[in-house]
């Protein structure tokens, strides 16, 4: 392009962000600085995510900083959002939570955007109390978002407090919100879609599990037994139901974004090409840990996409550094 605008470098700094590349992203915004060319909010909207994907902290807060320093730039709801996120992931719940507190409260009022991260962060970094205030307040603002009560329940499993983690649910129950903690997946082979789904959930209409999902399983056990023995531990605490452990892992086996990669290896044996899975809720934390195992003894690319993020296992490694 002859006349890269602001807009320009704005929209390739995204690209970056999505992708986890934080620190391709904060370069290419000082090539943009060197050109004359000054940032505008969305440009520091797009940084602080790159921030916030690859949890680069310090980094963030220099850019939030520095919009308002510098080009007098008042932060909206976004920029709290991804500096709420950022600090969050990073473990820093009590720096999130005095951030939030900052807010000008007379045309920012925290939002959605702004207690879910906090509320997912809290269940990554098992802060129960904090993680009540910020799923009280999602209740009021999304009460129909069947998220929000899986992680709060999450939460509580995590400390055993079965009694509230069944007090959710009746919650959830009385107000029609359908508790569906594995979501579902689909991966493409060659030209045929396929999809996957928890176990214990029917399929919504019109789909079916899938017809090859014994042979699946099967192939299942014997990956997990071979990255047993490469030293992956399961993460039962994923598990939000009272049962004893060995059927917790069980059911961590019937997580679809698994049954996606497995027959992703089943089906690119011998091609050795990348995985390519879509996932429809957040992956937990156990999926994750395996993704990293199987793309180090396999020695195979595996990307899954969840929402408006990526995550790039390679060489046992994740591209959003264990934070998300």
């Amino acid at each position: 392009m002859r006349n890269k605008i602001a807009p320009t470098w704005t929209c390739m700094i995204w690209g970056y962000a999505t992708y986890n590349h934080g620190k391709e992203a904060i370069n290419l915004f000082h090539q943009m600085l060197e050109l004359g060319l000054e940032p505008n909010a969305k440009t520091f909207t797009a940084l602080l995510s790159g921030c916030k994907n690859s949890c680069l902290l310090d980094k963030g807060w220099k850019y939030f900083n520095m919009m308002k320093k510098d080009y007098c730039l008042v932060p909206m709801m976004e920029h709290y959002s991804c500096m709420v996120d950022l600090l969050g992931r990073a473990g820093y719940l009590d720096e999130a939570w005095d951030l939030i507190q900052t807010m000008p409260s007379l045309n920012l009022k925290p939002d959605g955007s702004i207690w879910g991260p906090l509320l997912s962060s809290c269940r990554t970094h098992n802060e129960l109390e904090l993680g009540k205030i910020a799923a009280a307040n999602l209740f009021e603002l999304e009460p129909y978002n069947s998220v929000n009560y899986v992680m709060l329940m999450d939460l509580h499993s995590m400390s055993n407090r079965w009694a509230d983690v069944d007090r959710l649910r009746d919650m959830a129950f009385d107000r029609r919100v359908k508790i569906n903690a594995g979501g579902w997946s689909w991966i493409q082979i060659g030209c045929k879609v396929h999809h996957f789904f928890n176990e214990d959930d029917p399929p919504p209409p019109p789909y079916h599990h899938h017809p090859d999902l014994g042979e699946i399983y099967f192939e299942l056990y014997q990956l997990i037994s071979e990255m047993k023995r490469a030293g992956y531990v399961p993460d039962i605490n994923c598990v939000c139901q009272n049962i004893d452990d060995s059927e917790k892992e069980k059911v961590l086996l019937s997580h679809p974004e698994k049954l996606a990669i497995t027959y992703g290896l089943m089906k690119t044996r011998n091609s050795g090409s990348p995985i390519r899975v879509m996932q429809k809720t957040r992956m937990c934390s156990d999926c994750h840990r395996l993704a990293k195992f199987i793309s180090s003894v396999r020695n195979r690319e595996i990307l899954v996409k969840v929402g408006s993020q990526f995550h790039h296992f390679r060489q046992g490694n994740c591209s959003c550094n264990d934070c998300w």
